[in-house]
């Protein structure tokens, strides 16, 4: 997982820090598996000492959730940007919607040991409402975005936007993802075409 570093108004040190721990725990987690990477292992691999790690970070788990938050951010400036190509653009709305759909999957299978693990630690806490983050309210913003223009241009029989965007993002959950992958039997691609069917095949006239 790649971490590009944004300072954030840090100290040039601080910032230094905070990019080689969270690279180092990336590393580790894609050799050993995450279950496998503490804290110790990951002041090793970063260079720094422990104390300068405890300083910033309580456990792994506080390192995965900005490792997350980070990359989620990035994955959405990449969609938010899209969209706004999209949105100047004379092609169907809800193709460039079904793009964007595969890419959540897309992202969701590629990180879903690290979603899975946070959704443990986290369990239960209110905090870890993803509803409530910064993050998923800009994916709600950008899905959306997305079905307004559809219904604009005249793409889609009568929908009501709003409660479509909630069950879609739902669907794109990794609570969803992994109990179909691990439970049901699906297969990334079976799961990506019934989305696409349910949300986009069926809100075309």
């Amino acid at each position: 997982m790649e971490i590009k570093n944004k300072s954030g108004g840090k100290t040039a040190s601080g910032t230094e820090y905070h990019r080689r721990i969270l690279d180092a725990a990336a590393r580790l987690m894609e050799r050993n598996g995450i279950d496998s990477v503490n804290m110790y292992q990951i002041a090793q691999e970063a260079g720094i000492g422990q104390g300068t790690l405890y300083r910033r970070y309580e456990h792994p788990g506080e390192i995965y959730s900005e490792l997350l938050r980070t990359s989620m951010e990035q994955f959405v400036d990449r969609l938010e940007a899209q969209l706004e190509l999209d949105g100047d653009s004379s092609a169907a709305i809800l193709g460039r919607l079904r793009d964007a759909i595969e890419r959540a999957v897309d992202y969701i299978d590629d990180h879903v040991d690290l979603l899975d693990s946070i959704n443990c630690m986290y369990a239960g806490k209110k905090s870890s409402m993803l509803d409530k983050r910064p993050v998923m309210i800009r994916l709600r913003t950008l899905v959306t975005s997305y079905l307004d223009l559809a219904v604009e241009r005249g793409e889609t029989r009568e929908i009501d936007v709003t409660l479509t965007t909630s069950f879609l993002l739902a669907a794109l959950g990794p609570g969803q993802y992994m109990y179909h992958r691990d439970t049901m039997g699906y297969t990334k691609e079976r799961y990506l075409a019934e989305v696409v069917r349910l949300f986009i095949d069926g809100s075309r006239k």
